[in-house]
């Protein structure tokens, strides 16, 4: 009941100068190996809008699930897109300081789940042979968001490709009340800017355990929220999302992969 599909769409192949400033600031990875592959699996939704004077910008983030092309972000996203733009992603040779080449990728087949405002895609490249150069799958794991646990996002914001990284820590689930247009479960206190919905909420193993939706306003200024893979598991197994489920009876942080 949550299905919508979204037709093929393009990709504008020369972006204007405002996406490129940013890189020369260099990368924006922290530094740390915690969540590294999460961080790389970070990829930016390009919006280039339907009408002659076409601009090509940052409308938000993904997150690459797996190596065959499946793409996680907000619903939002994509149903903001349909009327006056159209999305793709780039995927670059490199890392994002210093990369050669940019790799074109086609939005297509997104399946909603309106509720938490979340969406699975499938991706498919614009050119003949499939390069996924510096990206990483993600690690996807259905678990609970722990209060005061550590998180990295990584995202893209609508000043350009260079990748921001922020930290904070989950915050009580009773801060908040789920209402009409607030799409969440969890809530950070890391401050959401423009471009940062779909970005992927990681863990200190290294997993991605949901994404950002919204950002907080007026008292929860500072404060943004997100849509757990605990609570959508089971819509993710329908759209054939592999995700590692949560340990029984789990109250405190489950141990990282070895």
């Amino acid at each position: 009941m949550f299905r919508s599909t979204v037709r093929d769409v393009g990709c504008q192949w020369i972006l204007p100068l405002a996406l490129w400033w940013p890189l020369l600031l260099g990368s924006a990875w922290p530094q740390t190996v915690v969540g590294f592959t999460g961080l790389r699996s970070a990829v930016p939704l390009l919006c280039t809008e339907n009408h002659q004077a076409a601009r090509t910008r940052v409308r938000g983030t993904g997150v690459i699930a797996d190596s065959g092309g499946t793409l996680l972000t907000a619903a939002h996203v994509i149903q903001e897109a349909r009327s006056d733009c159209t999305l793709s992603v780039m995927i670059p040779d490199d890392e994002w300081s210093r990369f050669r080449q940019l790799h074109a990728f086609l939005i297509r087949d997104c399946r909603l789940h309106l509720p938490l405002d979340l969406a699975v895609c499938r991706i498919r490249p614009a050119e003949n042979s499939r390069a996924w150069g510096y990206v990483r799958p993600a690690r996807i794991r259905a678990r609970v968001a722990v209060p005061g646990e550590a998180v990295w996002i990584t995202a893209f914001t609508g000043w350009g490709l260079a990748p921001l990284t922020r930290s904070g820590h989950i915050m009580g689930r009773q801060i908040y009340q789920r209402r009409d247009g607030c799409y969440c479960d969890f809530a950070t206190d890391i401050t959401a800017a423009e471009g940062m919905s779909g970005s992927p909420v990681i863990s200190m193993q290294g997993e991605v355990i949901g994404v950002l939706t919204l950002a907080g306003r007026e008292k929860f200024r500072g404060v943004s929220f997100g849509a757990s893979f605990e609570e959508a598991a089971d819509f993710l197994k329908a759209e054939g999302v592999s995700t590692t489920p949560d340990f029984q009876g789990a109250n405190v942080l489950p141990p990282g992969r070895p």
